[in-house]
């Protein structure tokens, strides 16, 4: 793909699922191949002149993409330039890596909330956490049962940087200290059940500031909505996708 790095920059977000392996000074080498599906509405409307490569460029694992304004990339894709926020993922089974809806609405949704420590509460293949922390918003305690998601989500971390701004531990949720809790925004992309045992556990702590909850089919959100409206947060904004819902909640 040619252009110079201001046009690079401008469109990077759009450019995202045509995989960028490398900037070049004749602009950004793509793998396309990678993630043809992705990349075929990407390349219709990409502004930018497109030649094919000299040479087949490698098979970035998992493929990067643009998700609620963010660039998600392996380690194996182009840095974003400057300007343009990045999560990194390595390849593995967390909940979340491939941009679920829910995941989009959450990284859309945490813009409403204020800074400070967070708690990302099943978290996955650790993307909330990662996005809270790479915003520079705060500390994030970030926990899940899932052993395998666990590994997905510390590597992840440690490729980003984000080592000492985020920590990892297992254990569920109904388990979770009472002292990690309070005062922290709560991150919790999370199914109807497990939303429950954090809110039992939330009921024992002290205040909590915010929180995005989502992994909740709108059938089933005015319920557990109603729970936490119980703990003095209230609504701000509910969005929906795909069947499932998403919303951030603030104290009132």
């Amino acid at each position: 793909m040619r252009g110079d790095a201001d046009a690079i920059g401008r469109h990077f977000l759009a450019l995202a699922p045509l995989q960028p392996i490398r900037h070049t000074p004749e602009g950004l080498l793509c793998a396309p191949r990678a993630a043809p599906e992705a990349a075929r509405a990407a390349i219709a409307r990409c502004p930018l002149t497109l030649e094919p490569a000299a040479q087949i460029p490698g098979w970035p694992d998992p493929p990067a993409d643009a998700v609620a304004g963010w660039y998600r990339r392996s380690p194996d894709h182009a840095p974003a330039p400057p300007g343009v926020r990045e999560l990194i993922q390595v390849a593995g089974e967390g909940f979340g890596a491939m941009g679920h809806t829910t995941t989009a609405m959450c990284l859309a949704h945490m813009e409403l909330m204020p800074e400070g420590a967070a708690v990302d509460a099943g978290c996955g293949s650790g993307l909330l956490g990662q996005a809270w922390a790479a915003a520079g918003r705060g500390p994030v305690a970030a926990y899940d049962l899932d052993a395998r998601a666990l590994d997905q989500a510390t590597r992840s971390r440690d490729a980003a940087g984000l080592t000492s701004l985020v920590s990892l531990q297992r254990a569920p949720l109904q388990c979770l200290p009472a002292e990690v809790l309070t005062r922290r925004i709560v991150l919790a992309n999370i199914p109807a059940p497990a939303h429950r045992a954090l809110l039992r556990r939330l009921s024992l702590a002290g205040p909590v500031p915010g929180a995005v909850i989502s992994g909740l089919r709108a059938a089933e959100m005015d319920g557990v909505l109603r729970e936490y409206r119980a703990l003095g947060l209230r609504t701000v904004r509910v969005s929906y996708g795909d069947g499932f819902c998403a919303a951030a909640l603030m104290r009132t």
